[in-house]
């Protein structure tokens, strides 16, 4: 782009609502990361070639240069981002293993797309380059209307004029509206996008290695604090390498920064930094279970938070192994006593955490 010379092009943005506002921490945190794993998912299915001017906050800024592309192409684009971002979020919730606000609320994330066809120029701000014009300020606006629908697309009459028409998908069903802005009266055609809730379509990836396995032994402690806490605790993986004392070791970067099934973290017990994948959970009232085994499937854990008191929580650790003859007699000789005490020194590492109050200072 040519600084100072403006150039036509098709303004693209989609952009995510749905979170509220959250207090807690942790929270935060995991609102940031879903709502950045969702934009990451909208730039990798940009079939258009689309660039990116910015992102902002929830949404980002698309454009291309040059000639409009044709309206079957941009719904196309519009119909991909959209199966996409639900396909994730209902994996997520499949998957959810965190009690938060804003995972339990990530499932009811909603998706809107106002599209726009103008005039653009660029400007440089020391090594930074951005879009500027009266175009990209209305695409800013369009965002903010009064349409009662939570997910829709929305096309600019501008965008719309003299564009090459074919054969268009169902669920596309315009109609016309108009804003007034500071710039103007704005007409603009505008779809709902439920009905595409329907072509949403997710394969659950199955983890149940843990089937396969007999309990080699089981030890349990009660712990002097809340079920909720401790299970928060165990689910941090910033966590996990805190809770075994392995000096001079890191733990290794985990593939998810919120825990979920099938994600990879380091063993709670085992050393030598061991990985293990998250299987199942259960989440009750009363008592929470969970199975994690090594990335092999021939050993993991079942842990069961149960609670008996506010302050008081029975905390059983289950070792598991593949069944099969040779591996009860090997892990029997070989293993059995050696990981009896380290699950007794989890026991007793996680007391240390829960008694300082803040697992970053063992």
């Amino acid at each position: 782009m040519i600084p100072g010379q403006p150039q036509p092009a098709l303004l693209f943005m989609p952009d995510i609502s749905g979170f509220t506002q959250f207090v807690n921490e942790t929270e935060i945190l995991h609102s940031q990361h879903i709502v950045q794993e969702l934009l990451e998912i909208l730039i990798d299915c940009n079939h258009l070639n689309l660039e990116i001017s910015e992102v902002e906050g929830d949404a980002i800024f698309f454009y291309r240069l040059g000639e409009k592309p044709d309206l079957g192409s941009l719904l196309q684009q519009v119909e991909k981002m959209f199966t996409r971002f639900h396909g994730h979020l209902k994996l997520y919730d499949h998957q959810r293993i965190c009690p938060c606000g804003a995972c339990k609320t990530a499932v009811n994330l909603t998706l809107k797309v106002v599209a726009h066809f103008g005039e653009v120029t660029g400007i440089s701000v020391k090594e930074h380059k951005k879009l500027f014009g009266k175009d990209v300020i209305l695409v800013h606006r369009l965002l903010k209307n009064n349409l009662d629908k939570k997910e829709y697309v929305l096309f600019t009459d501008a965008l719309l004029a003299e564009m090459k028409n074919q054969e268009l998908p169902a669920w596309y069903a315009p109609q016309q509206a108009s804003e007034q802005y500071d710039l103007g009266d704005i007409q603009f055609n505008f779809s709902d996008l439920s009905q595409l809730h329907k072509s949403v379509s997710i394969t659950f990836p199955v983890y149940n290695s843990s089937s396969n396995t007999f309990i080699a032994f089981s030890e349990e402690d009660i712990i002097p604090a809340p079920m909720q806490k401790i299970f928060e605790i165990m689910l941090d993986l910033q966590q996990h390498a805190k809770l075994v004392d392995r000096p001079g070791k890191k733990e290794k970067s985990a593939d998810e920064e919120i825990m979920r099934i099938g994600a990879k973290h380091s063993c709670l017990i085992t050393k030598k930094d061991s990985v293990n994948i998250t299987e199942s959970i259960k989440l009750q009232d009363e008592k929470i279970e969970w199975v994690e085994m090594n990335k092999s499937g021939i050993a993991g854990y079942r842990y069961v938070l149960e609670k008996i008191s506010p302050g008081q929580t029975n905390v059983s650790v289950q070792m598991l192994v593949k069944k099969g003859l040779l591996n009860k007699l090997g892990f029997s000789i070989l293993f059995k006593s050696k990981m009896k005490i380290r699950v007794k020194e989890f026991f007793t590492n996680l007391q240390r955490v829960l008694k300082k109050g803040n697992a970053f200072e063992l």
